[in-house]
């Protein structure tokens, strides 16, 4: 049986329901990688398979693939609200633990940018996470500029990716929500689950220097990957990804 791709509905604690995929390599159980996208703020482009094209290319390495919409976004219901993310991924992690695809022993959050935020969040708390990608994702919260995240906002109601930001505030009610998830924080908890952080030196949205915060903040086992010429959208960066297939294939050895 090769690989297989089922529509899922997720539902997070408090009631909003998520839109997934479900990616299955095979017959079996399999070690699993659960995608964390991060804030959209635009429309992507006709060749772009998004997250989906990145969880076909986990799945073909073996990984049983989950990829989902956070609220606010998508296909997804609800408003977006940063802090109330966790609450979804948790949601994409109860959805794979009664799977029988799933080898929860191997069990992997991959974040890019916001989702990484999310990612290192939830693994501090939720030892189901086995291991943990973050991948172009900001450190700490204070250096954020708030103009940087007004803009975001500004994309994200022109392009209408993100719903919930009409209301005037919703950059600062941003900036707040970043605090609480704040990744530097928390990092250190993942041990002794490995952590990769993989970032471009050429990422024009977060500063390559937020990877070296994380990478010493965190504890071992730990891997720091820095992507020569790399920008912020990893996910389209072909050196990115087999970085983070050949660590998980390191850490996890898929059958």
């Amino acid at each position: 049986m090769g690989l297989r791709v089922k529509q899922v509905r997720l539902k997070s604690v408090d009631g909003v329901e998520l839109a997934g995929k479900f990616f299955i390599p095979g017959a079996g159980r399999h070690p699993t990688v659960c995608l964390c996208h991060g804030i959209p703020v635009g429309k992507p482009q006709p060749d772009d398979k998004g997250y989906e094209g990145l969880a076909e290319e986990f799945c073909n390495a073996g990984f049983s693939t989950l990829t989902f919409n956070f609220r606010g976004t998508g296909g997804s219901g609800g408003y977006f609200r940063l802090k109330d993310w966790p609450k979804d991924l948790n949601a994409a992690l109860n959805f794979l633990a009664e799977r029988s695809e799933v080898d929860m022993e191997r069990l992997a959050v991959v974040g890019f940018s916001g989702g990484g935020v999310v990612a290192v969040y939830v693994a501090a708390f939720d030892q189901r996470v086995k291991a943990v990608a973050a991948c172009a994702t900001p450190a700490d919260a204070s250096t954020i500029p708030l103009d940087a995240l007004r803009e975001t906002v500004k994309k994200a109601k022109e392009s209408g990716s993100l719903r919930g930001v009409e209301k005037p505030g919703s950059a600062e009610e941003l900036y707040r929500d970043f605090q609480v998830l704040n990744p530097l924080t928390y990092v250190d908890r993942i041990s002794p689950r490995p952590i990769l952080i993989v970032h471009g030196d050429q990422d024009e949205l977060v500063n390559v220097e937020e990877a070296w915060k994380l990478y010493f903040k965190a504890k071992e086992p730990k891997r720091i990957v820095i992507v020569k010429g790399g920008q912020h959208k990893l996910r389209l960066n072909r050196e990115a990804v087999a970085s983070i297939i050949g660590w998980l294939k390191e850490v996890f050895r898929p059958s």
